[in-house]
């Protein structure tokens, strides 16, 4: 065998870079081991705590985003359920209002339809009775013109014979030369 190395030794051999540890060294060695490893083990714990303790913010900040999502989510879903079933009331609405009023339109049309046929129709009549009434205006007409030249001609022969009678009775009247004055008492008492 080789040389033996001088070292380190485990915590068993008391040995430490050649020089040999009394028990008491030793002692104090493994107090300070236990002492790290104490320290080293409430860090261990300390963190895990700490990290447990952050887990558990986590968990109950994701618990909380979780639920809020839901609560969006449902939020969401009765939103657009409650927009969509207003958009189609309201659809229709428009449809039943487009269809009433088309109908009223033709209403219209058929009424303003059935106005102008009866507006012609009357219009015609009207036409026929202004026709029918000129006509018998003509008539009249004619027939007064008719009577005016009648009239005139009656007329005329009437005053031809009291022209006539006139110097009949001028002629006579100067023959007789009776005084006016009494024969205007003889008509006076006449009367």
């Amino acid at each position: 065998m080789g040389p033996k190395k001088k070292g380190k030794k485990d915590k068993g051999g008391g040995e430490t870079d050649g020089m040999k540890l009394g028990e008491v060294d030793q002692l104090k060695k493994l107090q300070m081991d236990a002492l790290a490893m104490e320290v080293q083990r409430n860090f261990d714990t300390e963190v895990k705590s700490s990290a447990e303790a952050t887990a558990r913010q986590m968990k109950l900040r994701m618990s909380d985003v979780n639920r809020l999502y839901e609560e969006e989510k449902t939020n969401t879903y009765e939103i657009t359920r409650d927009m969509t079933r207003q958009y189609k009331d309201m659809q229709e609405t428009l449809v039943s209002k487009i269809n009433q009023l088309e109908g009223t339109i033709q209403e219209l049309k058929d009424e303003l339809e059935t106005n102008r046929a009866t507006f012609q129709q009357k219009l015609r009549a009207k036409e026929k009775v202004i026709g029918d009434q000129e006509e018998e205006i003509k008539d009249m007409k004619s027939k007064m013109e008719g009577m005016a030249a009648e009239f005139g001609d009656m007329l005329k022969k009437t005053l031809d014979k009291m022209k006539e009678r006139i110097e009949l009775n001028s002629a006579n009247f100067e023959e007789q030369s009776v005084p006016i004055n009494k024969r205007l008492e003889e008509f006076n008492l006449k009367d």
